[in-house]
């Protein structure tokens, strides 16, 4: 595994830096001077640059300043983490090269090139903990796999490395600190930031977000919210968004930190805002609707197109176009599967079709072992069957599919899809309640802001949502209106 993916490592552009510092209080020379602070995964010293350069103009400030006392503040108050070795090298020269412009050389520097996860130096003795932690899942990693799984908030769920560090970061902080990171906003609402969440809420820790939103300042396709946190109890949390032609942060308004939780997940927007999604997500309503998950053949390419065989085939959308296909369908009206000799007598052109892409499914199937099967009995003969079960009963239902990718309200796909027709590629919502309701709800800039506010992000601008998403707003729709 090469190492960007094994460590996680991501590196942060200079104004990100920036912001970062800013937000955490480290600007001005009274926050700045005699004041411990660390990156703990510094790579080549993106953040430390920022604070060395900092230290020493805030540091010029002094009525007598001296580059001899000036030294002996960066070796006793800069800190920093490394695992690489090459990175750690390449950060101290940097560091080097930097002070060179104040008159200063052979600076001691404090960066040391360990393991973060090993290191309890620095525990409760950092005044600012800033820094850009490594973004990777707990499976992809080489070495530190059973290190990650010892810690508190890794206890949850399919683990990120960069939840650890929030542990490990508020181990670090000192009476008085400051923890300012920019991590995926992942941990707002995933099952791997549940323990996190707790403590949170518990301490009362977090003071402030900067929600970069659709903005993406990095490579990685992750979308990121910067957090900052207190060693002391917060009432509200400063909420913001970040501008991303300014380059800047923007204040929305401040959430009481009786808002934020709703459910087991954190939400960000105003207090009207969350109010009505608390309602949405949590009062009990009559279920008028359900939403369910498409076809899952596993092998569209192969089941769905615009075929013209003899039978054994449903006409098919597509929920996130709305756009019609046909679909080898292998089951019979009781949702069954029928049979392979029965399709050899009956339907010769699909099972020759069959047999002409049967090493493609039979490799898809074995890819599947271990999954739950849709028919236990043909289990050693499934390939060509659908990879799950999902939605194959509901071909003799009525049903809307609806997509679970949008933008705004002319993003909204809504098609109806009756009896003896499949749906595949999204959603689809199961009611008796008329078309023309259900429309009324769902296709309005009221909907379009729930799953804004959901901020499960997408690029392009773009949001996605679950089918229980869909459900609870429907259901509660419904109900609010006494239909």
């Amino acid at each position: 595994m090469n190492a960007s993916k094994s460590h996680g490592r991501i590196y942060t552009p200079d104004y990100l830096v920036k912001t970062i510092l800013d937000y955490a209080g480290y600007n001005t020379p009274e926050n700045i001077l005699s004041k411990h602070v660390i990156d703990n995964s510094c790579g080549d010293g993106a953040f430390l640059t920022e604070i060395v350069k900092r230290y020493a103009e805030a540091f010029a400030q002094s009525p007598i300043p001296s580059t001899e006392t000036l030294k002996q503040h960066l070796e006793t108050y800069i800190h920093g983490i490394e695992i690489d070795r090459q990175e750690c090298l390449k950060c101290r020269e940097n560091l080097d090269q930097l002070v060179a412009q104040f008159g200063i050389d052979k600076v001691k520097w404090d960066i040391i090139c360990a393991n973060t996860l090993t290191v309890h130096r620095f525990d409760g003795k950092i005044d600012y903990i800033v820094g850009n932690p490594p973004y990777v899942r707990v499976h992809n990693l080489d070495q530190n796999y059973n290190a990650v799984k010892q810690f508190r908030f890794a206890q949850g769920g399919m683990t990120d490395l960069y939840v650890v560090f929030f542990e490990i970061g508020f181990r670090m902080m000192a009476p008085n600190a400051v923890m300012c990171l920019i991590t995926p906003s992942s941990w707002l609402s995933s099952v791997a930031g549940g323990v996190l969440r707790k403590y949170i809420l518990t301490k009362q820790c977090l003071n402030g977000v900067i929600d970069l939103a659709h903005f993406q300042p990095f490579k990685a396709t992750t979308y990121t919210l910067i957090s900052r946190f207190a060693n002391r109890r917060s009432e509200e949390i400063e909420y913001n968004t970040f501008n991303q032609t300014t380059l800047s942060s923007v204040f929305k308004c401040n959430i009481p930190f009786t808002e934020i939780a709703i459910g087991k997940a954190f939400y960000l927007a105003d207090r009207q805002t969350l109010n009505s999604l608390r309602k949405i997500r949590t009062e009990a309503c009559p279920q008028r609707v359900r939403v369910k998950n498409g076809f899952a053949t596993l092998a569209d390419s192969i089941f769905i197109g615009n075929w013209n065989f003899s039978g054994m085939t449903i006409d098919v959308v597509k929920s996130s176009t709305g756009k019609w296909y046909k679909c080898i369908f292998p089951y019979n009206s009781h949702a069954k599967p029928i049979p392979l000799e029965t399709i050899e007598k009956e339907y010769p052109d699909v099972y020759a079709y069959y047999r002409k892409h049967e090493s493609a499914l039979r490799k898809e199937d074995s890819s599947k072992i271990g999954s739950k099967r849709h028919d236990q009995s043909i289990e050693n003969n499934s390939w060509y069957l659908f990879g799950r079960s999902q939605a194959i009963k509901d071909v003799w239902n009525d049903k809307i599919a609806i997509n679970a990718v949008i933008k705004d309200v002319n993003s909204i796909k809504l098609t109806p899809a009756t009896k003896g027709t499949g749906v595949y590629g999204g959603l689809y919502i199961l009611t008796n309640v008329d078309y023309p309701k259900i429309e009324e709800i769902i296709r309005s800039q009221e909907y379009v802001s729930y799953i804004a506010t959901l901020k499960n992000y997408k690029s392009g601008g773009y949001y996605t949502c679950s089918a229980k998403d869909i459900e609870l707003y429907i259901n509660y729709k419904l109900a609010q209106n006494n239909d």
